[in-house]
């Protein structure tokens, strides 16, 4: 689901995700195991499950006809920072044809039904949020459903219908076998990408109808379609990626110095910078949003480009709505967590970096909810 579609709806998503997502300020996250890296294999659309995450593999939830690809709608790519997740999908949407019921992506029991609360719509729909754990590891949650068709308790075999939808099988993945990515609040886990999941003949028609949908007719181009985007192209992309630009200010940031619960006037809470080149061109992308959407004076979110041009230590930004913001930044490597200064203003270049300045932290790899906690952000 979009976070344009309901404020709401969108921060209690976010609670439910982030309870557990505690962590330290230099960036590791307390009671957790090490992470244990997984190499990232670029311009593959699903990135390989290594040999010690869980071996059980998946069907879609839906039939592959029944899934809505094009100009408006599009996969929600795991990992990716969009439909206004700047922090980066930790889960994915899959649009559908509306009347069609979600099912089982694989046997499994069901352990959990959670009442989401109302959606706010004329009709009194909730949202529900029900749990099936597949074994040897692997926990599958559906997402935005509005009638479960199970129980707590209930065996269901690959293929059961578990819910009815409103045209989006939304769906969060757990491998407790793996600990790289984003972290659970568990001792062991991370959300991991279902499309890596698939069973090889699904995973094979799933990207051959994205590429010659999204892909070849937009991406191709250079443009977006739905919530994808062609510097974001693969169905399961890095969420988090500073430690690939290290020197630079590309990656993903939160803003220290400003209190989330009383969005500033200027800066956003959340911020990811793209530079991006492959084959479907070259990408110098910003996105920003404040967190809480329904607090009085929040900027929702906003996209746009970035240009250095004017040399170092200088950024042009140029947002989808209003005239550019010149802007002053540094970027320090020393402490652990990477730090990024950024002042900036409309006109022209602010004469040097202030106090008044924006600070942010590289974020880390807990869930977004909890890193705003650990730093005293947001309760």
């Amino acid at each position: 689901m979009s976070r344009t579609r309901s404020a709401a709806i969108l921060l209690l998503a976010i609670t439910a995700c982030s309870t557990d997502g505690l962590g330290g300020v230099d960036g590791t996250s307390t009671g957790l195991t090490p992470t244990r890296a997984v190499p990232w294999t670029p311009s593959v659309f699903t990135q390989p499950v290594p040999s010690w995450g869980s071996p059980v593999r998946l069907n879609l939830p839906v039939a592959l006809a029944d899934i809505l690809l094009g100009p408006i709608y599009g996969l929600g790519a795991f990992g990716a920072h969009e439909g206004g997740h700047v922090e980066g999908l930790n889960h994915v949407w899959i649009p559908t044809r509306q009347g069609i019921p979600v099912r089982s992506w694989a046997a499994g029991t069901v352990t959990k039904i959670e009442d989401m609360g109302a959606r706010g719509t004329a009709d009194g729909r909730h949202e529900y949020f029900i749990t099936i754990d597949y074994g040897q590891g692997l926990v599958g949650k559906h997402l935005d459903v509005d009638v479960p068709l199970v129980k707590f308790g209930d065996k269901v075999k690959e293929g059961d219908p578990v819910g009815s939808m409103s045209g989006s099988a939304e769906f969060n993945l757990i491998d407790n076998n793996r600990t790289d990515g984003e972290r659970t609040g568990g001792i062991t886990g991370a959300p991991v990408s279902p499309f890596d999941y698939l069973r090889d003949d699904v995973k094979a028609a799933l990207v051959a109808r994205h590429v010659a949908e999204v892909v070849e007719p937009y991406f191709r181009k250079g443009n977006v379609a739905g919530n994808g985007r062609p510097w974001e192209p693969y169905l399961t992309n890095q969420m988090l990626y500073h430690a690939d630009h290290r020197g630079t200010f590309v990656g993903e940031w939160i803003l220290t110095n400003k209190n989330w619960k009383t969005p500033d006037a200027v800066y956003y809470d959340v911020m990811a910078l793209f530079d991006v080149t492959n084959a479907y061109g070259h990408f110098q992308r910003i996105e920003l949003m404040d967190h809480d959407w329904s607090a009085l004076g929040n900027k929702n979110h906003i996209v746009g480009a970035w240009l250095t041009t004017d040399g170092p230590g200088k950024v042009v930004l140029a947002l989808e709505r209003g005239a550019p913001w010149f802007a002053l930044y540094a970027v320090t490597e020393s402490n652990g967590r990477a730090a990024l200064t950024m002042e900036w203003k409309q006109g022209s270049y602010p004469v040097a970096i202030t106090a008044n300045a924006a600070f942010y932290s590289e974020r880390s790899a807990i869930y977004l909810g909890g890193d705003a906690r650990a730093l005293g952000l947001a309760k």
